[in-house]
């Protein structure tokens, strides 16, 4: 491997601390009551209709039983539920109640506004390049995931 090009690995972990930095520090965000594991569950609701808590676990990333006490006051403000598995009674699953997407649907509005006004001071080449890249990016993690 070339000395002067950084590991797949190292740029990846840099732009997860970048992205989740963007994210967290985004002013709607701030000044939530919520925990980031809580605003990680949330995100990660928007793109799965359900998750168990082993997977949940995964994608915030932290142990199980720290999923299950992020997803407990979350629960109890109703913006998740918890439901079990018609094929496995034993499986506990969470999905996003309406109230949950509703809320995390209007936060994600506002960072988003938050990040076009910042990349408004970007060329037009540089907006267009950031976008491909995101998507590049992100197809690319997916096939990588499976």
């Amino acid at each position: 491997m070339d000395l002067l090009k950084k590991p797949p690995f190292f740029i990846l972990t840099e732009i997860f601390s970048v992205c989740q930095k963007m994210v967290m520090n985004a002013s709607d965000l701030k000044g939530l009551d919520l925990t980031k594991n809580q605003i990680s569950i949330l995100l990660a609701l928007m793109h799965h209709p359900y998750l168990s808590m082993s997977r949940l676990a995964d994608y915030i990333p932290s142990s199980k039983e720290q999923a299950t006490r992020a997803v407990a006051p979350l629960v109890k403000e109703h913006y998740v539920e918890r439901f079990q598995d018609e094929n496995n009674r034993k499986l506990v699953l969470i999905r996003l109640t309406e109230k949950g997407r509703s809320f995390i649907c209007e936060k994600i509005s506002c960072v988003d506004h938050q990040l076009c006004e910042k990349a408004a001071a970007l060329s037009d080449e540089d907006k267009k390049r950031f976008q491909e890249s995101l998507n590049t990016t992100l197809e690319i993690l997916k096939k990588l995931d499976q």
